[in-house]
């Protein structure tokens, strides 16, 4: 009997590239048809073009299709939420559909998976990602912040572009977590791993939608979902800023005592500023474990479907 493989695409506002998608995915699709019964999962993450008319195309490949229609743009971690809750396969492969992950490695990842690597993670060759000057910035900050200080160990510059067998899918599924982060869940849960180098190829079609700001809001994400160090690190701060405080009024007594005038203005207000400063900033450390803890506790769904086909 034939093994069943998931291929799970995202899709927001690419109506430029699914023609191009199209053409790659019935070559790669003609190619492993003959080994494997292959399902394509094509979720439409709330587009505002025409990507849901043009994934009609798309539904004459050889395989079995499945078209996921959000009510609107829930965000590419939701996206693979859905993908992951619909796939039936044995193997379950993501990738973009930007086709700056390139495809062609799909037949690569299946041999590897059936040399017994329950994950295969795909990495970008070096640190350039041929998206443009602030997405290679913002990613390259992204990967540091969270090495630095993520409790879990994630592979730098590789984006949701791989590979998991149906066992690890199952222990994903029992993940309750409403702020998705993939990459981080899918290093915690271990399994037999391995990462497999690919060149980013530069976007030909449309434009990214996934800015500075969001992969700065991913960063936040992962960091709150799998570190607690920024809250001890705030108690250290805070604990280093006690004593220099008891050092000044120590020597504030001492000035005093010996008769000395001092305006204090201009250290009053640096004072404020910096310990102001830095209250502040650490509220807003709290306030965002405060805030995961809210939606957590909302328990609203992931994503809404508006149609499935």
């Amino acid at each position: 009997m034939m093994k069943q493989v998931s291929i799970i695409i995202p899709l927001f506002n690419e109506e430029t590239s699914i023609g191009a998608l199209h053409a790659v995915l019935k070559t790669i699709i003609g190619q492993i048809n003959t080994t494997y019964k292959v399902e394509l999962i094509l979720v439409n993450d709330g587009s505002t073009d025409n990507t849901s008319e043009k994934l009609k195309m798309i539904e004459f490949l050889t395989c079995e299709v499945r078209v996921i229609n959000f009510s609107r743009n829930f965000g590419h971690q939701a996206a693979l939420k859905a993908g992951y809750d619909h796939c039936t396969g044995e193997a379950i492969i993501c990738l973009d559909g930007d086709l700056q992950n390139p495809p062609e490695l799909i037949i690569k990842m299946l041999d590897l998976w059936e040399s017994r690597y329950d994950i295969v993670i795909c990495r970008r060759k070096g640190a350039k990602q041929n998206s443009g000057y602030l997405k290679d910035i913002s990613s390259r900050i992204f990967y540091k912040m969270m090495s630095s200080i993520s409790e879990v160990e994630i592979e730098s510059n590789a984006p949701d572009f791989r590979l998991i067998d149906r066992k690890v899918l199952t222990e994903l599924l029992k993940f309750k977590e409403r702020e998705l982060f993939f990459r981080g869940i899918i290093s915690w849960v271990g399994f037999k791993k391995i990462v497999l180098e690919y060149d980013h190829a530069k976007r030909e079609h449309g434009k990214s939608s996934y800015h500075f700001l969001k992969m700065m809001r991913l960063a936040l994400v992962g960091v709150t979902a799998f570190s607690t160090k920024p809250l001890y690190l705030s108690f250290v701060l805070g604990f280093i800023i006690i004593i220099l405080d008891l050092l000044y009024i120590i020597y504030a007594l001492f000035v005093h005592y010996n008769g000395e005038t001092i305006s204090g203005w201009t250290s009053l207000i640096i004072a404020i500023m910096f310990f102001g400063g830095i209250q502040l900033f650490f509220l807003g450390v709290l306030g965002l474990y405060i805030a995961r803890i809210f939606i957590q506790v909302k328990e609203r769904p992931y994503y809404i479907v508006e149609s499935y086909n």
